[in-house]
């Protein structure tokens, strides 16, 4: 499981450049985009915060079935995703129209980890990495490098043992999300929560 964790971190790294976002233990809360950072302790091993919302299903149909048509026009995406596996699971790719200064971004089914649960284990790999919420469930935002550089990936845990990524790359410096681009995913992963939940 640690290795197909790292794989997935580490193919955001190698295609954005740079990662994600960070944080210590200890209570506090604050709010990044679309989704509310928390500090807690965790019931089990890995750290991960327990899962107090109703178990979400996520699409046998594949990654790509994650966002709507019309979600992905608010992000200046018409064509369908492209979808690739590696060892953590399926992933769809989404590319803005524009593709040097859109932000694209991507959504990960963890099929073969123990949900977000193996990102907790392993956080200590990161430079950042921080506890959140999405929706009400738990989650994190993790970088190899910083959060400040265009790039985040989100995680979010919605039932025992299940969960799944967003990766975002903004790539216009001067576009405020840029510095903030967990704001970009973290939306995206609230969307994502709201389609599981019907």
């Amino acid at each position: 499981m640690r290795r197909a964790v790292l794989a997935v971190l580490s193919l955001v790294a190698v295609v954005a450049g740079c990662t994600s976002t960070g944080g210590t233990a200890g209570p506090a809360t604050t709010t990044t985009g679309g989704s509310t950072t928390t500090r807690s302790s965790a019931p089990d091993g890995s750290g991960m915060p327990p899962i107090s919302g109703p178990e979400l299903d996520l699409p046998k149909s594949g990654a790509c079935e994650l966002l709507k048509a019309d979600q992905l026009a608010t992000h200046d995406v018409t064509k369908p995703g492209e979808v690739t596996t590696d060892a953590a699971g399926e992933t769809c790719q989404w590319r803005p129209q524009d593709r040097v200064l859109g932000t694209s971004f991507s959504a990960t089914i963890l099929e073969n980890t123990d949900g977000i649960a193996g990102y907790y284990e392993n956080r200590d790999d990161y430079a950042e990495f921080e506890e959140i919420q999405v929706a009400g469930y738990p989650g994190f935002n993790a970088s190899k490098t910083d959060l400040k550089s265009g790039s985040c990936t989100t995680g979010v845990g919605v039932a025992d043992g299940r969960g799944f990524l967003v990766q975002s790359i903004v790539n216009d410096e001067k576009l405020p999300e840029y510095k903030n681009p967990c704001s970009v995913s973290g939306a995206i992963a609230e969307t994502i929560v709201g389609n599981l939940k019907g």
